[in-house]
């Protein structure tokens, strides 16, 4: 890219020999990989791109007084591992995606939706609708109850949850024996409700593989199985370090980083409420829609500490306006195990595809 300096490896190679950095005892052999089907023939040109940009424009700018945001994109990816133990591994990959925001007035807290697929489809009518319909009933700024309430955390407030479950998961921190779950493989840590997996070769979605950047084969992997947690996620370094099998979850930023351990592939396993039962069960409390700050809090430990932008408050089982300068906090182990509902689809967001998670007993704050 214009203006990017280059980088050399080899210095960097003999400084690490001079200081006597470790690696990984080893690379991995060439072995036969699983044909998986992540490339599509037409993944859609701009003019059907734009026409789509068009139609979802038009649908929502006659249902809402917001501002409407769209955007939509194509990527075509070929990735190939060559390593000095014989691996030539190769993945042609296609990915179509859309999103559709409205904003509120003077802000840029939003509702919104993401969507994508291996080869151009129409963004979902119902998610539109889903949009339109929650940002209708929300128009109007209204007082929220602070305290101790149900919170119902949508796929895009709910991956900062999951996050610390990432941090707590990597092999590294285990190793390195700071993670809160060190040890604790087998235990009941989370609600029986949740499940979470890593799944590089489901190639239902966009971004499967077959290899990692290790050249390592990919496997799935359940990290919690109805609230237990069975495994960490590791590369080939911290396969070495910890005594165990690679599974093929070494993954790298750029070319210019080192694979780590990473989950490129997760997904919670959806439940069996709608959003609408979701909020009947709530039947008071606060809907959480966007994050500000899902970073903050000591990630490790689970803690969280999260603005919401927008909060949605419920009363009665119905979403009566939007509220402002609104924060949850808590810990993901001990929030987590207070789960009341999981909703019945899976939805594209950071770090993942999640479900929303209705919970109990959540600390929430508003301005007054």
């Amino acid at each position: 890219m214009p203006g990017r300096k280059s980088r050399t490896t080899a210095p960097s190679a003999v400084a690490a020999l001079a200081g006597g950095v470790e690696a990984a005892g080893d690379l991995p052999q060439p072995v036969k990989l699983p044909t998986l089907d992540t490339a599509a023939e037409q993944v859609g040109g701009n003019a059907v791109l734009v026409d789509e940009c068009r139609r979802m424009t038009d649908y929502l700018s006659s249902r809402v007084k917001g501002q409407v945001n769209i955007g939509t994109g194509r990527i075509t990816s070929d990735q190939r591992v060559l390593t000095s133990s014989g691996v030539d591994a190769r993945c042609l990959m296609t990915n179509c995606h859309a999103c559709a925001a409205v904003l509120y007035p003077g802000t840029n807290a939003n509702i919104s939706r993401g969507f994508s697929a291996k080869a151009f489809a129409p963004f979902p009518e119902k998610d539109l609708q889903f949009i339109a319909d929650t940002y209708n009933a929300s128009e109007k700024e209204v007082k929220a109850v602070s305290g101790r309430t149900r919170v119902l955390f949508l796929p895009n407030t709910g991956y900062a949850l999951v996050w610390r479950l990432i941090e707590a998961t990597h092999a590294r921190n285990v190793y390195e024996k700071v993670s809160p779950l060190t040890g604790r493989i087998g235990e009941q840590v989370l609600s029986e409700k949740l499940s979470l997996k890593d799944e590089p070769l489901n190639d239902s979605l966009p971004g499967a593989r077959a290899f990692d950047d290790e050249g390592t084969p990919c496997r799935g992997l359940t990290l919690f199985e109805r609230g237990v947690l069975r495994t960490f996620y590791n590369d080939r370094f911290y396969a070495h370090k910890t005594g165990t099998e690679p599974i093929g979850h070494g993954w790298r930023d750029d070319v210019t980083s080192q694979p780590e351990p990473s989950l490129a592939h997760l997904t919670m396993v959806p439940g069996e409420h709608s959003f609408e039962q979701m909020l009947k069960l709530m039947g008071r409390g606060v809907v959480g829609v966007m994050a500000l700050g899902a970073h903050s809090g000591n990630r490790l430990n689970g803690d969280y500490s999260i603005g919401l932008a927008p909060g949605l408050w419920v009363e009665d089982g119905v979403i009566v306006g939007v509220v402002k300068d609104s924060l949850v906090a808590g810990n993901v182990y001990e929030d987590l195990k207070r789960v009341i509902a999981v909703e019945d689809r899976a939805h594209d967001a950071p770090m993942g595809r999640f479900p929303s998670l209705l919970l109990d007993n959540v600390s929430f704050t508003a301005r007054g």
